[in-house]
């Protein structure tokens, strides 16, 4: 797939080149005869020559199941959504992460990592893996000790808090578009104008000392300055409130020494559920996904 196109512009160099030192060796007196020239160069295919076109490898996702994330049987429209965009749906424990695996969904984890899984996701990190990180609010009192171990290796970290802006009436709450990252493409024209609303809202933190030259990270979405963070889950001593902050709902981080290995997190996930998924509130968030599973694929095509 990361070749592909650069072996189909060489073939086509090869045809030109070789087509334009066969007309230098002709004078204009020699010249044969226009038909059966093309005739002798171009013989019409036998029914065994002819062959279909290729298409593009699919891209496998695999939404990870461990540790009580979403049941995707919730998450039926937003599966046939993937594949009608031409995704493989797959389903696995972080135990069992194949070798073809292309990208990764962790959605709402109950629990935390374990050290073994932790290494093994290590693993198909630095090989260039994607992952995208779906983690709402929660007042579970688990703690992310070795998921927050893995975020904080690409420069960011998870709050346990829940987000809200207290002037506003509703439970969702309009977010800002700070940044795409390179080779991002919005997912069609509308992306562009459609609000992003997203409810039970978890923050994050980035860690920029930690960032290097081959360290890409920023914010990709982000509350107004009258947001608050209140502390919510985990068990922390001293949980901090943010308070008329901005603060970070969707972020991004791409590893150039890993292979261009690439994370977004996502502080939210109702969006996507069944019962929320026709909703026009939640086609802004859909598509900033849809987005993020692009980028994905774009970089691994280089």
């Amino acid at each position: 797939m990361k070749f592909h196109k650069k072996l189909l512009f060489l073939m086509l160099c090869a045809v030109v080149c070789t087509g334009c030192s066969q007309a230098d060796t002709q004078s204009s007196a020699e010249l044969p005869d226009l038909d059966s020239m093309i005739q002798q160069e171009n013989p019409a295919p036998s029914d065994a020559e002819i062959q279909p076109e290729t298409s593009a490898e699919p891209v496998n996702i695999f939404y990870l199941t461990s540790h009580g994330t979403e049941d995707s049987s919730h998450l039926t429209k937003f599966r046939a959504q993937l594949e009608t965009d031409g995704y493989l749906w797959n389903e696995c424990e972080i135990s069992e992460i194949p070798a073809d695996a292309d990208i990764l969904i962790y959605n709402t984890p109950a629990e935390d990592l374990t050290s073994e899984e932790f290494q093994l996701l290590r693993e198909y990190m630095n090989q260039g893996g994607d992952l995208l990180l779906l983690l709402p609010a929660s007042e579970s009192e688990t703690r992310y000790k070795f998921l927050n171990n893995f975020t904080e290796e690409f420069c960011f970290r998870i709050d346990y808090d829940r987000v809200t802006i207290p002037e506003q009436n509703s439970e969702l709450t309009l977010l800002q578009i700070i940044a795409m990252p390179d080779r991002m493409e919005y997912y069609d024209d509308s992306m562009q104008t459609t609000p992003v609303y997203m409810q039970n809202m978890r923050s994050f933190h980035m860690l920029g000392d930690y960032a290097t030259d081959e360290m890409f990270v920023d914010v990709m979405l982000q509350t107004t300055a009258q947001a608050v963070g209140e502390p919510f889950g985990g068990t922390e001593d001293d949980p901090l409130t943010y308070e008329n902050e901005k603060l970070n709902i969707m972020v991004y981080s791409r590893d150039a020494l890993r292979n261009n290995a690439s994370v977004v997190a996502c502080g939210a996930s109702d969006f996507l559920l069944d019962e929320n998924f026709d909703s026009d509130m939640s086609k802004g968030a859909q598509k900033w996904v849809y987005s993020s599973l692009g980028w994905f694929v774009n970089y691994s095509a280089y």
